[in-house]
């Protein structure tokens, strides 16, 4: 296989798994970048804007970008930390409230991408995604 042509496949199908989560969340006014904060303040709970950014393998300024857009519409709010540096992200009571209609809206979504593919080959496209993002991170530093 070319491997040229396998990372162009790659970049093609995260981008269009990326465009149908903004289609899915349009009726939300939320993108896909906005909607992996919001996912991951869910998980981790109120958290730092440099350890968001690290832990979704994102640059702070894109993350600042998208922190601002969500507090404008009153999805999260920034409180100072123990740091006064540093601010902590939370999910507001709006977004809490809102929550479940978006992750049903991305639950579908993923349901339809991975349609054909049985669990085993699911297993199996996780293990050699694992394995090229360990291989990639040689190349961050």
């Amino acid at each position: 296989m070319d491997s040229n042509r396998l990372m162009h496949q790659l970049y093609q199908t995260t981008r269009a798994i990326s465009q149908g989560i903004n289609y899915c969340l349009a009726d939300y006014g939320l993108y896909s970048s906005e909607w992996s904060i919001l996912m991951s303040l869910k998980e981790l709970g109120p958290t730092s804007q440099i350890s968001l950014a690290n832990y979704l393998n994102v640059e702070p300024a894109a993350i600042s970008k998208s922190v601002i857009k969500l507090e404008e519409k009153q999805l999260i709010e920034r409180k100072p930390g123990n740091d006064r540096r540093e601010k902590n992200v939370f999910l507001t009571d709006r977004a809490l409230a809102q929550y479940n209609q978006w992750e049903e809206a991305i639950q579908k979504h993923r349901q339809a991408v991975l349609a054909d593919l049985p669990e085993e080959k699911q297993n199996q496209l996780f293990a050699m995604l694992q394995s090229m993002y360990s291989n990639s991170q040689k190349y961050q530093s």
